[in-house]
C-alpha cells in the first residue's frame, strides 16, 4: 500500500476512535447527570434531552422544564439554563445591569425600561416589547416579589420571555450550584413561581 495512502487511513481510524471515546463518555456524563439531577423534578418524570444527554428534562408543579448546563470557555462564562414550557402573552426580558449593558443604554443601542420598582429597577436592565404591559405586570405585588426571590438567587444573570417559552440562565459556571440537586429544586420553585405569578399557564405541547 502506498505510504501516503497508509498514513490516511491510520489518522481516519485514530480520529475515529477518538470520537467513539468521546460519544461513550459524553453519554456517560449525560446519564450521570440524570441520575444525580433527575430528583429535583417530579417523580418519574426526569428524562435526558438533547445531543448526548445533555440537558435533563422534567415536570415541576405542572410545568415542563429542561436544564441545559454550559461549560466555561475562553468566550463564555458558562452556567445553567432553565427552561420552562409555558405560554405567555407578551415578550420582556430582564438582566443584571453592568458597565457594558448601561454604555449602550446611554448610546441607544439597549433599551432599559423602568418597571416602578427602585430595587429592581437598579439592578436590571428590563426590556421589552410593549412598556405598559411590562408594567402592568410588575405593578403586581406577588409577581415583584417573587421576581426579587428570583434576582436574589446566587449567580442570577437572566430572564427572557416569549410566547411559548421562558428561559432563566445562571451564570458564571458553578459546578457546585449547577449540579446540585436541591440548588437546582429551589431554581425550579423560584421560576415556576415567578411564571405562576404572572399567570403564564403550562404549554400543553413544549
Amino acid at each position: 500500500m502506498d505510504p501516503d495512502i497508509l498514513k490516511i487511513v491510520i489518522g481516519a481510524a485514530v480520529l475515529a476512535v477518538g470520537l467513539g471515546i468521546m460519544v461513550v463518555v459524553l453519554r456517560a456524563k449525560g446519564r450521570q447527570r440524570l441520575h444525580r439531577l433527575g430528583p429535583a423534578f417530579e417523580l418519574g418524570t426526569s428524562r435526558s434531552e438533547g445531543f448526548l444527554g445533555a440537558a435533563v428534562a422534567g415536570l415541576y408543579r405542572g410545568y415542563t422544564c429542561r436544564l441545559l448546563i454550559q461549560h466555561a470557555s475562553q468566550y463564555d462564562r458558562g452556567g445553567a439554563t432553565l427552561r420552562i414550557a409555558a405560554s405567555a402573552p407578551h415578550r420582556w426580558s430582564a438582566e443584571i445591569s453592568n458597565p457594558g449593558a448601561r454604555l449602550m443604554v446611554k448610546v441607544g443601542l439597549f433599551k432599559d425600561l423602568d418597571v416602578g420598582d427602585h430595587s429592581l429597577d437598579q439592578r436590571l436592565r428590563f426590556s421589552a416589547e410593549d412598556e405598559g404591559s411590562l408594567r402592568s405586570l410588575f405593578g403586581v405585588e406577588v409577581v415583584r416579589g417573587a421576581m426579587h426571590r428570583l434576582v436574589g438567587s446566587e449567580n442570577f444573570e437572566s430572564i427572557h420571555t416569549r410566547e411559548e417559552r421562558i428561559d432563566v440562565k445562571w451564570s458564571p459556571r458553578a459546578a457546585t450550584l449547577d449540579e446540585d440537586p436541591d440548588i437546582l429544586r429551589a431554581r425550579l420553585e423560584l421560576v415556576t413561581d415567578l411564571v405562576a405569578s404572572c399567570s403564564y399557564p403550562p404549554r400543553l405541547d413544549p
